[in-house]
């Protein structure tokens, strides 16, 4: 059924796009979660590490009794033979006048971008920091520094600043971040089948039912039919044969059950329309009119009640136009857009109708608007009022006899002849409906 497969495969590939957005979110949401917590973890441990050495190393500069000055004074200015490759700890003390110590280094280049790194760090007591140093254009390593203050009797004497090379710690974990996103993807691909599958299932059965109501309203409609033809004809036998010795309050009553016979088999015409069209029963037959006649034909047909209600109808163009389309359906549409725009329009009311014909990319397109200055539709309703069964006034549609269906089955003559309808409206002011649809062939009679 063509309802059917747009409705479900519609409400299908919602759902799957609803679930895959929300895996991705929650995957997303993990990986962040893991990342944050992991570096957190790491980095944290690596700090109170360095923060210990740190300790230790002003420990080891405070031993034998010696002052600090002392100590330092002895490595002023000197450069470390340590044989200590990249890796390891550098540790350095700047005093309070920016005189440099190097206790421990594995490269004098890296002494200078070392220095330029904490040249304007002023640390007020224990600090860290992950700072990356470039030590040529295509090669780079990620120190964590950490700092402290050091004092001696209560009088700051420098800073002593340790380094550690953290790039292969770097590399591990965002290794570790790639192999756990691509691992999140391998999970989201079979989340996504295995979800695309269980909708399918989950649908299975919403699917059956709805085709089990359709057959039902089909069948029901069908054996509708009988009966109301039956009882139409039996009451127009009954006013023919025995009309004029009936009272008027027996022939407003007969008159009134005429009409809900009436109503009625509208209805169940209509049903049956959007069933044979949700089934696909519904074929387009093209053939050449003239679009004026078409229009005049309608225009007729309303005169009487567009008289009863003192509403003038006006066809706005009446150049002959020979079209190639199904001409049926075009007729029903706009019957039903005329039937609509009278039901809707005050007395004293105006309906227009207009037509056109634009070629767009070389493609025929035939666009008829019918607009009125009736009660007009609320902006927030706009959008549902090609909904079957919605009704924008329900208390005044019932009043007018409207069972919400106009609309829908217009559209779907619409979307039949592969075309568009459109709606604009003001409140209290009048609606006016668009409709575009493709020609195979439109010819021009002069």
């Amino acid at each position: 059924m063509k309802h059917n497969v747009n409705v479900f495969s519609t409400t299908r590939k919602n759902l799957a796009q609803y679930n895959s957005r929300m895996l991705i979110v929650f995957l997303l949401l993990f990986n962040i979660v893991i990342s944050i917590f992991l570096f957190i973890n790491m980095y944290n441990e690596q700090k109170v590490t360095m923060f210990d050495i740190a300790k230790q190393e002003i420990k080891e500069l405070q031993t034998d009794g010696k002052e600090l000055s002392s100590v330092l004074n002895q490595n002023t200015g000197t450069e470390s033979n340590s044989t200590k490759t990249q890796g390891v700890f550098l540790t350095y003390f700047l005093k309070s006048n920016n005189e440099l110590v190097i206790i421990d280094e594995f490269s004098i280049k890296m002494r200078a971008l070392f220095l330029k790194t904490v040249e304007n760090w002023k640390p007020s007591d224990m600090e860290a920091k992950y700072q990356k140093i470039q030590l040529s254009k295509n090669n780079s390593i990620y120190l964590l520094i950490v700092s402290q203050n050091v004092y001696e009797k209560g009088s700051l004497k420098g800073t002593i600043y340790i380094g550690k090379d953290i790039t292969f710690l770097r590399n591990m974990f965002i290794h570790f971040l790639l192999i756990l996103l691509g691992i999140s993807l391998i999970f989201f691909v079979i989340a996504l089948i295995v979800g695309q599958a269980m909708t399918k299932r989950a649908m299975e059965p919403i699917l059956k039912t709805y085709n089990l109501q359709s057959e039902f309203i089909a069948d029901a409609s069908h054996e509708l039919r009988t009966p109301l033809s039956v009882l139409k004809s039996g009451l127009e036998v009954i006013e023919y044969e025995e009309g004029n010795k009936f009272s008027s309050f027996s022939k407003s009553i007969l008159s009134d059950l005429k009409e809900e016979i009436r109503s009625t088999t509208q209805l169940v015409s209509n049903l049956l329309f959007l069933i044979r069209s949700d089934s696909r029963e519904q074929s387009s037959v093209a053939e050449e009119f003239d679009l004026q006649e078409l229009m005049q034909q309608i225009l007729r047909s309303f005169h009487h009640l567009s008289e009863t209600k003192k509403i003038l109808l006006d066809l706005q163009i009446l150049t002959p136009q020979i079209l190639f389309t199904d001409r049926e359906k075009l007729k029903q549409l706009l019957y039903i857009l005329f039937d609509n725009a009278i039901k809707y329009t005050p007395s004293g009311g105006k309906i227009s109708i207009s037509y056109e014909l634009k070629t767009d990319y070389q493609n025929e397109k035939l666009y008829i608007v019918v607009s009125d200055n009736g009660i007009g539709i609320p902006l927030e309703q706009q959008e549902r009022i090609f909904d079957r069964f919605y009704r924008v006034d329900k208390s005044r549609s019932r009043q007018s006899g409207s069972s919400g269906l106009g609309l829908p089955i217009g559209k779907s003559i619409v979307e039949s002849l592969n075309g568009t309808i459109n709606v604009t409206s003001d409140l209290n002011k009048g609606s006016e409906f668009t409709i575009t649809i493709p020609l195979t062939k439109a010819i021009s009679r002069d």
